[in-house]
């Protein structure tokens, strides 16, 4: 009898044992309270100082834990376990401000955050729980439910690493930011694995990762819904170099991968992206130089769908050009590698550079665009709002041709497919509010009458210094259009 209740004690002794292991601290063991209401930064931070002494796993279990900035240190696993939400304090008083780290661009906006790994190393982000921004609480109402939703004063990026190496983040939930889900600022080895991010499609600045000045990032397996660029790399605070993007779900109102950003001033090289699937976006690839180098970029087996609320859709863009300071050596953009894309859309393939600049050594095959009607230029690129928009480029921004290039070195374009629209516009692509990026004013009411509006070349070309375009099952949308429009140009082969 002894030993059977010896027995029964130690059942439960093991039992209890599997629920909280050796080297975890639970968040409610230092006074936190999952209610949704309770303030419990202090108390999270009280397991994490703990957890930072030995090293080990904080946990946090099933409720919802109400923090304001909390700091993760080094040689911590957090972990958010399942039925668990972390969420970020409506108060801006909450969020403790560490300095501008991280984009000159916008100081101050991006100087607090609720999740922070700052100079820290061997770090682990986990869970199958959330993390919620909560951040319409740092949001205007909006004026109606087609434009843009403006920022108050808010918090930056939700989830912050700055000066890291070895960082994973795996497996979360992420949603709401006030604004940007995650910045990779000045880090290295990063890996981002199994992410769901689930934004407002209208919410501001709402990127999902932006790679800022770091090197050796992975991102993959994850799906990213938002309404700013879903992946950003931007070489702002410094150089970005061997970035891996791969086997990602995207759905975003702006571009889905971004390499650059207009008004970079630092490089950007051996970046490779594949297996991705882009969904009702305006952009799938986009690739933007101003005054530094950005080489050796991979894109393959892409599929990518435009069916968005957006004007000017782009496939793919690349667009060199200066900003502000015209004073400067413009930048360089070369040995760019873009394989079996297909697209069905009603916008167009544009590249880019401004006179006195040139897009070196671009290679296009294997690009198949289906078309669901067409966007006239005419009428939604003539006089864009963005300066994403191929600012410096009229001509080639408004041109009637699935492909548009202008300024192009050693172009080599192979087996470009493309299926024109039929007559009507199918009915789930009518849609009957448009807003433009770059504006919270513009609204547009598309006249789907006809699938046609124009009709289109398959090419259209200036500036262009050496190329092969072949796209021999291709014919101009209409009889008395011109196949290849092109001038200006020298040593150009056609098929």
């Amino acid at each position: 009898m002894k030993n059977s209740y010896l027995l029964i004690l130690l059942v439960i002794f093991l039992t209890q044992g599997c629920n909280k292991k050796s080297g975890d601290f639970i968040i409610t063991d230092f006074g936190a309270v999952g209610d949704g209401k309770t303030l419990n930064t202090n108390a999270i931070q009280k397991a994490i100082d703990k957890a930072s002494i030995t090293g080990g796993t904080v946990v946090v279990p099933p409720g919802k834990f109400l923090t304001g900035s909390i700091f993760i240190k080094s040689h911590i696993t957090f972990y958010i376990q399942s039925g668990s939400e972390l969420l970020g304090s409506p108060d801006l008083k909450d969020y403790q401000i560490i300095g501008d780290t991280t984009n000159e661009k916008i100081p101050g906006w991006e100087s607090s955050h609720l999740i922070n790994i700052c100079d820290a190393e061997r770090v682990v982000l986990k869970g199958e729980g959330t993390i919620n921004g909560q951040g319409w609480n740092f949001w205007e109402k909006p004026e109606n439910p087609y434009q843009w939703i403006k920022a108050k004063e808010r918090p930056g990026p939700m989830i912050m690493v700055s000066h890291s190496r070895n960082v994973a983040i795996r497996d979360l939930n992420l949603i709401n930011p006030p604004g940007w889900t995650g910045n990779i600022h000045a880090s290295e080895k990063v890996y981002i694995k199994g992410v769901v991010i689930d934004n407002n499609l209208r919410s501001p600045n709402s990127d999902g990762f932006d790679i800022s000045g770091s090197r050796e990032v992975i991102i993959s397996d994850c799906n990213i819904s938002t309404c700013d660029d879903a992946i950003v790399l931007n070489s702002v605070p410094g150089d970005v170099k061997n970035v891996t993007i791969s086997n990602c779900i995207i759905r975003t109102l702006c571009a889905a991968i971004k390499i650059g950003w207009p008004g970079d001033k630092n490089n950007i090289s051996d970046i490779s992206v594949s297996n991705c699937n882009i969904w009702g976006s305006n952009r799938g690839i986009a690739i933007y130089q101003s005054y530094g180098i950005t080489e050796n970029i991979s894109v393959s087996n892409i599929v990518f769908e435009s069916n968005t609320p957006i004007i000017f859709t782009r496939p793919i863009h690349i667009d060199l050009r200066r900003q502000r300071d015209t004073t400067r050596q413009i930048g360089i953009v070369r040995n760019i590698g873009i394989s079996n894309f297909t697209a069905r859309t009603q916008g167009r393939i544009l590249i880019t550079a401004e006179e006195g600049g040139f897009i070196e050594n671009l290679s296009l095959s294997d690009i198949k665009l289906q078309y669901q009607y067409f966007e006239d230029p005419g009428v939604y690129a003539k006089n864009p709002a963005s300066d994403q928009s191929s600012n410096k480029s009229p001509e080639a921004r408004v041109a009637k041709a699935a492909l548009a290039a202008e300024n192009v070195k050693n172009l080599w374009i192979n087996n470009l497919q493309i299926i024109w629209p039929g007559d009507k516009v199918p009915d789930d692509w009518k849609i009957d509010n448009k807003i433009e990026n770059g504006s919270f004013t513009n609204i547009y009411h598309p006249d789907y009458s006809t699938a046609r509006p124009v009709e289109f070349s398959v090419f259209w070309g200036k500036g262009i210094e050496k190329a092969y375009i072949n796209a021999p099952l291709s014919e101009p949308s209409a009889k008395g259009v011109e196949k290849y429009q092109i001038r200006n140009s020298d040593g150009v082969f056609t098929n």
